[in-house]
C-alpha cells in the first residue's frame, strides 16, 4: 500500500513541476506573454501544487529535515511580515507570488531525507528534456521570425514593454526579453552537455549538439550581454569541475581559461560575420522583360519601346533609391552614455527606497505604490522610459521588498548552500550521475544572471524551476549516506 501511495505522488509532484515549467514559459514567450491561456495551465497546477503541500505538511516529519528547510520558511515569513506591514498599498499580487515561492521552496526543492537520489534525479532528467525541447522550439521561431521579417511591439497601460522579433539591433524572436531568452538558452546548453556525457546514442549526441549551436546562435543574435557573461562563466566552470576530476589543479585551471575565452569567442565571431555580410551590397537584378516577348513574337515594336523606357526609369529609382539594408546585429550606441544600461540609476534608487523601510522592506509587488507615496523623486518612476517596479537585481530586490530581514535569511541560504555541496562535492560524484556537474554549474549561471536581473525567487520563469530542482538533486546527494544514494 505504502509503495502504491509513494509511485502515485511520485506522479503527481512531476505533473504539478511539469506544470509550474510550463507556466514558466507560457510567461517567458512574448507570443503568449499576458494571455489567457495561461490560466489554463496556471490554475490546474495550484490546485494540484495545493494538495501536495497539504499533503506534505500532514507528513511534515518526512521533508522538514530538507537542507536549510527553516531558512526558507523564514523567509516566507518575512516576506508575509512585510506583506502585512504594507497592506495598504495591496496584498493580492504579493499573496499570489508566496504561493509561488512556497511551490519552489516546498515542492520543488524539499526531497525525502530518507528516499534515494536516483528518484528525485529521475523526475528532474525528464522534466530537463522537456525544458530542452521547449527551450529549442522558441530559439527555432525567433529566427523564423527574423529570417521572415515578422515583428510586433507591444505597450501595455502597466507592465513591460515587450516585443516579437528583431528590435533595436537585436533579436527578442519569440522571447518577451531578450535577456531571458538568452539566459533560458545557456541553461538549455548546460543541460544539453549534460545529456550528451550520459547519452550514448549518435542519433541522440547529434541532435544535443545541434540544439547547443542553436542556443549559442541565439545568445549570439539577442546582443545580451547578461547571456555571454553566463556563458563564459558556465564554460569555464563547466571545463575546470570535468577537467578537475582526472588532472591536476594548474591544468584544469589553463583549460577552463581556453573554455572561457572559446565561449568568449564564439558569439561575438557569429555577429560580427553576420554584420559583415549583411554590410555588404546586395545586386539589384533587373530582367528584361522584352526577352519573352520576342520568342512568341506577338508584341508590336511602340510596346518595346514603351517597355525599354519604363525600364531605364526603373534603374534610376534604383540608383536613387537603394533598399534599406538588412539591420545589423549590435547595440553600442545604446551603452555610449550608460554602460549598466540604466541599472545603475536604479540600484540607487533602490538603496533611497531601502533606507525608508530598513528593516521589513516595502514588500515586493507594492515597490511602485509605495514609491509614488513615499520617494516620489525617486529615479524609478520619474525617467523618461517606464516605471520600474524591478530592480533588476534579485539582492536589490529582496533588501527592498522585505528589508535586512529577508536579505539576510536569502544569503544564509546561499553561503550554506554553497557550503554545503563544496564540501560534500566527492559524495555528490558517487551519489548521482554525471550531470551533477551541470546542476552546479546552472546554480553558478543562474546565481550570476541575478546580479543583473531579477531571478531564482519571486518569478515564475522556468530557469527559476530548474535553478531549485537542480538544488534539490545536489543536496539531497551531499546530505545522504553513500549507500542510501544509490539503487
Amino acid at each position: 500500500m505504502e509503495k502504491k501511495r509513494n509511485a502515485a505522488f511520485w506522479w503527481l509532484e512531476l505533473l504539478v513541476k511539469f506544470g509550474i515549467l510550463t507556466v514558466g514559459f507560457l510567461e517567458a514567450s512574448s507570443l503568449t506573454f499576458g494571455k489567457p491561456i495561461i490560466s489554463l495551465f496556471l490554475w490546474p497546477t495550484v490546485a494540484l501544487g495545493g494538495i501536495l503541500l497539504i499533503d506534505r505538511l500532514i507528513h511534515w516529519k518526512w521533508y522538514w529535515k530538507s537542507k536549510n528547510f527553516f531558512l526558507l520558511a523564514a523567509f516566507c515569513v518575512s516576506y508575509v511580515l512585510s506583506l502585512l506591514v504594507n497592506i495598504r498599498y495591496g496584498w493580492y499580487t504579493n499573496f499570489r507570488t508566496l504561493i509561488w515561492c512556497a511551490f519552489l521552496f516546498f515542492l520543488v526543492y524539499c526531497y525525502k531525507t530518507d528516499g534515494q537520489v536516483q528518484k528525485n534525479e529521475k523526475q528532474f532528467q525528464i522534466l530537463a528534456v522537456y525544458y530542452i525541447l521547449m527551450n529549442a522550439a522558441l530559439s527555432i521561431l525567433s529566427f523564423y521570425f527574423m529570417m521572415t521579417g515578422y515583428s510586433q511591439i507591444y505597450y501595455q497601460e502597466v507592465g513591460p514593454i515587450y516585443y516579437i522579433g528583431f528590435h533595436w539591433g537585436r533579436l527578442y524572436g519569440a522571447y518577451w526579453d531578450a535577456n531571458i531568452g538568452a539566459v533560458m538558452c545557456c541553461v538549455g546548453i548546460l543541460l544539453s552537455v549534460g545529456f550528451f556525457r550520459i547519452n550514448k546514442s549518435v542519433v541522440i549526441r547529434v541532435l544535443l549538439v545541434l540544439n547547443i549551436a542553436l542556443e549559442i546562435f541565439y545568445i549570439a543574435f539577442s546582443d545580451s550581454r547578461t547571456g555571454q557573461l553566463c556563458l563564459c562563466v558556465g564554460a569555464a566552470l563547466y571545463v575546470l569541475l570535468v577537467v578537475l576530476q582526472k588532472k591536476k589543479r594548474l591544468v584544469a585551471v589553463f583549460c577552463a581559461l581556453i573554455g572561457l575565452i572559446i565561449a568568449f569567442i564564439i558569439p561575438v565571431g557569429i555577429k560580427k560575420t553576420y554584420n559583415v555580410i549583411a554590410a555588404m551590397p546586395k545586386k539589384v537584378i533587373v530582367q528584361d522583360a522584352s526577352a519573352e516577348d520576342q520568342s512568341e513574337g506577338l508584341v508590336k515594336e511602340e510596346q518595346k519601346e514603351e517597355s525599354k523606357e519604363s525600364e531605364e526609369l526603373q534603374k534610376e529609382d534604383t540608383s536613387e533609391n537603394p533598399k534599406e539594408p538588412v539591420q545589423e546585429v549590435g547595440r553600442a550606441e545604446e551603452y555610449s552614455g550608460d554602460i549598466t544600461n540604466r541599472r545603475s540609476d536604479i540600484w540607487k534608487s533602490a538603496i533611497e527606497v531601502f533606507l525608508t523601510s530598513p528593516v521589513v522592506g516595502v514588500s515586493h509587488n507594492n515597490v511602485l505604490a509605495y514609491v509614488y507615496d513615499n520617494v516620489p523623486n525617486s529615479y524609478l518612476v520619474t525617467n523618461d522610459h517606464m516605471d520600474f517596479d524591478s530592480m533588476h537585481n534579485v539582492f536589490f530586490d529582496i533588501l527592498v521588498g522585505q528589508g535586512v530581514i529577508g536579505l539576510a535569511i536569502y544569503l544564509a541560504m546561499a553561503v550554506l548552500s554553497f557550503i554545503t555541496i563544496v564540501k560534500n562535492w566527492s559524495k555528490i560524484l558517487k551519489n548521482t550521475s554525471k550531470m551533477c556537474v551541470s546542476y552546479f554549474v546552472i546554480l553558478m549561471v543562474m546565481v550570476t544572471a541575478s546580479f543583473v536581473m531579477t531571478e531564482i525567487v519571486y518569478v515564475t520563469s522556468p530557469m527559476a524551476t530548474i535553478f531549485w530542482m537542480c538544488m534539490s538533486c545536489l543536496i539531497q546527494a551531499a546530505s545522504q549516506s553513500e549507500n542510501k544514494g544509490v539503487n
